[in-house]
C-alpha cells in the first residue's frame, strides 16, 4: 500500500480549503483529530457489529433510503376534483424524492471508511509525517476489537501531540497500521478504498467550489 500520492492530493484539498474558509495561519489539528474521532463513530455506526440491542447489526454496504424505506415509492395526499364539485382528498403513490436525487449505489460503510481516511491524511500533513513504511496491523481477530485500537490510537495521538512528544511519529504510523488493518477486516480492497477516496476528494473539492 502506498499511501504517498494520497497525502499530496489531500494536501491540495486541504490548501484549497484554507483559503476558500480564509483559515491562514490557524492551528487547525484539535478540530482535525476531533472530526477524526467523530468520523470513526460514524464509521461504527454503519458498521452495526457493536448493537448487541438490536436485531440488525450487519453492516450497511447497500444505500437504504429512510425516506421511502427503498420502495423508491411514497405516499403522499393529492386533491382531485374542481371548484364545484369540490375537491376529495386521495392517497397517491409518487418517486422517492429523495432517492432521485442520491446515488442509490453507494456503499454507506466505504464511504465512511474514506471519510475517515481523509482526516487520517490531513493529520499526517500537519504533523509532516508523508513519507514512510506502510503496513498493516490487526491487534485481534474481531472487528470491535480493532474499532477500539483505532479510538485508542487517536486518542493517544491527541495526547502526545498536546504534550509535543518525541514518539507523535511512532503512534501515528500505528494509528494508519491499525486503521488499514481495520479496513481489510471490513472486506475492503487498497482499490476500492483509493477509487472510494479519490471520488470523495472530487466531491469535496467541488463543495468547496459551491459555498459548502
Amino acid at each position: 500500500m502506498n499511501l504517498t500520492p494520497l497525502f499530496e492530493v489531500q494536501r491540495k484539498l486541504d490548501d484549497k480549503i484554507v483559503q476558500e474558509k480564509g483559515l491562514e495561519g490557524q492551528d487547525l489539528l484539535p478540530e482535525k483529530v476531533l472530526a477524526l474521532l467523530v468520523e470513526l463513530g460514524e464509521l461504527a455506526n454503519e458498521w452495526r457489529g457493536f448493537k448487541f440491542w438490536s436485531e440488525g447489526r450487519e453492516a450497511r454496504t447497500e444505500y437504504v433510503c429512510k425516506f421511502c424505506e427503498g420502495s423508491e415509492l411514497v405516499s403522499t395526499t393529492a386533491e382531485f376534483g374542481n371548484e364545484e364539485q369540490g375537491f376529495d382528498l386521495y392517497e397517491v403513490d409518487v418517486s422517492c424524492p429523495v432517492c432521485d436525487d442520491v446515488n442509490t449505489d453507494k456503499n454507506p460503510l466505504l464511504e465512511e471508511y474514506v471519510d475517515c481516511l481523509h482526516f487520517i491524511l490531513s493529520i499526517g500533513n500537519d504533523l509532516q509525517i508523508t513519507d514512510y513504511e506502510v503496513w498493516t496491523h490487526a491487534d485481534t481477530h474481531y472487528v470491535r476489537h480493532q474499532f477500539t485500537e483505532v479510538f485508542d490510537s487517536v486518542t493517544t495521538l491527541n495526547l502526545l501531540i498536546n504534550l509535543n512528544d518525541k514518539n507523535i511519529q511512532v503512534v501515528y504510523e500505528v494509528l494508519v497500521a491499525r486503521f488499514l488493518a481495520l479496513g481489510e477486516m471490513l472486506g475492503f480492497t487498497w482499490k476500492q478504498i483509493t477509487q472510494a477516496y479519490m471520488e470523495k476528494n472530487r466531491v469535496n473539492h467541488e463543495r468547496q467550489a459551491n459555498g459548502y
